[in-house]
């Protein structure tokens, strides 16, 4: 078996933010038989044990956004957005055949923007969504959106709904291009099954049921488990139901070439 990532979190680490941005504050799940061929697969075997902070239940983390939605006419430009008064879009945007269009062509703008290290942008019909990054959790709430157009109507509305995970696995600092699990975290989880462990998915902070996806969304981490050699070890690979697994020891290298 090998290391694998999903779409997104390949994606997410080439362009917008880190390693650690895409798993701290998630969960490791621990499952028989083989890794799925992608980790943008479902999950196949056994569940055996759910890892978190001290085996804590955990809440996932819900991002915060808001919203610019275009109304109007067929011309001007969007010319400003900022959150929180700093500028997330770089420069204005041209009313470009559709107001779907332009919302596609302005998301985009924000998420080229080099200034723009906090968001990410979507779009869906005439509606620009703006989100924040996994790990701000409440921080953006009641973050004013605020535009500026030429022509082109618009409503604002402010960030909202974040939530902050609680109890997820923490990871610490890098260093010499290696990263580990927070050493004043315990990474443990209550077996819920019996079996022998062959694999992992390590998930980002927000609810992912580990389902196929389809819409290339979550921060997975998919790796072979073993005593010794794997990308992840563990004491034993026997689980038995009700007792407690933990994983003493984990961390990332990234490759020199």
């Amino acid at each position: 078996m090998a290391l694998r990532y999903s779409t997104y979190v390949r994606n997410f680490m080439a362009g917008i933010g880190s390693f650690k941005d895409a798993f701290h504050n998630g969960r490791i799940e621990i499952y028989t038989g083989a890794q799925p061929a992608s980790a943008d697969a479902a999950v196949t075997g056994t569940l055996l044990c759910t890892i978190t902070n001290n085996s804590g239940a955990i809440t996932y983390e819900v991002l915060s956004s808001g919203t610019v939605t275009l109304t109007g006419g067929a011309a001007g430009s969007v010319n400003t957005i900022t959150v929180n008064g700093i500028d997330v879009l770089g420069g204005a945007v041209a009313y470009n055949t559709s107001l779907t269009q332009t919302a596609a062509d302005v998301a985009a703008q924000i998420n080229n923007f080099k200034g723009t290290t906090e968001y990410v942008a979507t779009s869906a019909g005439a509606v620009i969504t703006i989100t924040a990054l996994p790990g701000t959790g409440v921080a953006p709430n009641t973050f004013v959106v605020a535009s500026t157009v030429t022509t082109i109507t618009k409503t604002d509305a402010n960030m909202a709904g974040g939530v902050a995970s609680v109890n997820g696995v923490k990871y610490g600092y890098a260093a010499a291009g290696v990263i580990s699990k927070l050493a004043s975290q315990v990474w443990s989880g209550v077996n819920a099954a019996s079996g022998t462990a062959g694999w992992y998915r390590a998930y980002g902070s927000v609810t992912d049921a580990g389902a196929v996806d389809t819409n290339l969304v979550f921060s997975r981490e998919d790796g072979a488990i073993s005593t010794s050699g794997a990308e992840l070890n563990l004491s034993s690979t026997a689980i038995v139901a009700a007792a407690t697994t933990t994983i003493s020891s984990w961390s990332r290298t990234l490759p020199t070439a």
